[in-house]
């Protein structure tokens, strides 16, 4: 009895449950804060440094940008989009420890860390004073060379999406109290739906974000769209995906896999994201809503019947992490 117990406190149950989606709806009906403004502005800039890529309403690639293991800057004084992502990664881990995947057909991949150590080792100057002859080692040159390679390979095998979005946080002004900085997207969702339930039963919380139903509440400029994905596809309603944040958070559940978008223009017709690591870019997408409405159409969803193509925009979209 204490597992489903356990799950119906989580899923704020009831009354509570009630309580939280009507704190959804009421929010969805004021206007977004200047901070959510502020991570849509940064999303926004940053899908015009990457070249603009774009996914139309029926999610097919109507413009491609840069490529992230591209080293060409896309301007005078801009970082190549290999250095951008590496950016990112300093909002998650300020000590550079990551991204730290270097994989090289192994079984297992290397960990960059070690590696740039490795290179570290061989420098031209520590061997020397070892002994070695005038011939061995690395020139700093070289090692510079080595490194910037072992990033570019770590980028590339690294998903970078969720410290994107931790990026765009730190560039709101969201403190660690306020947003979950991570390189996992349910870190941070499983702390807004946290939020959510101590809101729900009446406990003040700091946390900038609340969890809410996509299908039934209309986004905001600087709301984040959320869905499962891979493995955890299946996960496909936001009762599914909030049953397995909940347990998350109290430290049950296991790896999550999931993909989140700023929402950076809303319409009549629908709205607009930006998305990182989508295509290997910064990519802006059109999602649009069912007619009549301000919530998602369905026909974006995989249990949509055939009809409408929505390509790479047809995922399960369930999750709105909403700004309280």
């Amino acid at each position: 009895m204490a597992r489903p117990l356990l799950l119906c406190a989580l899923m704020l149950c009831g009354a509570a449950g009630a309580q939280a989606a009507g704190l959804c709806q009421a929010t969805a009906d004021v206007p977004p804060p200047p901070r959510a403004l502020a991570m849509a502005q940064a999303a926004e800039r940053e899908h015009l440094a990457w070249g603009q890529q774009t996914l139309d309403a029926h999610g097919r690639l109507t413009q491609a940008g840069a490529y992230e293991a591209e080293d060409s800057p896309r301007g005078l004084f801009t970082p190549p989009p290999w250095q951008r992502v590496m950016g990112y990664w300093q909002a998650v881990d300020p000590a550079q420890r990551l991204p730290s995947l270097v994989r090289f057909g192994a079984l297992w991949p290397a960990d960059r860390g070690l590696l740039l150590q490795a290179v570290e080792l061989a420098s031209a100057a520590r061997l020397h004073g070892l002994g070695a002859g005038h011939d061995q080692g690395l020139t700093s040159a070289e090692q510079s060379a080595i490194a910037a390679a072992l990033d570019r390979v770590a980028v590339v095998d690294t998903p970078w999406s969720a410290a994107f979005v931790s990026w765009l946080a730190r560039e709101a002004g969201l403190a660690t109290h306020e947003f979950t900085f991570s390189e996992a997207h349910a870190d941070y969702a499983a702390a807004a739906w946290t939020a959510g339930q101590q809101e729900a039963a009446g406990t003040a919380t700091p946390y900038a974000l609340r969890a809410c139903d996509l299908l039934r509440t209309p986004p905001r400029v600087g709301d984040l769209v959320c869905q499962a994905r891979g493995r955890a596809a299946g996960l496909d309603s936001f009762e599914a995906l909030g049953a397995q944040l909940a347990e998350r958070n109290v430290g049950i559940g296991e790896s999550l896999p999931m993909h989140c978008d700023v929402v950076v223009q809303v319409d009549a017709g629908g709205f607009e994201a930006v998305g990182g690591n989508v295509l290997q870019s910064v990519t802006r997408r059109r999602l649009d809503f069912a007619p009549g409405t301000r919530l998602l159409d369905p026909s974006y969803l995989p249990s949509a019947p055939a009809g409408i193509e929505r390509h790479m925009s047809r995922q399960p979209w369930s999750l709105l992490l909403q700004w309280r």
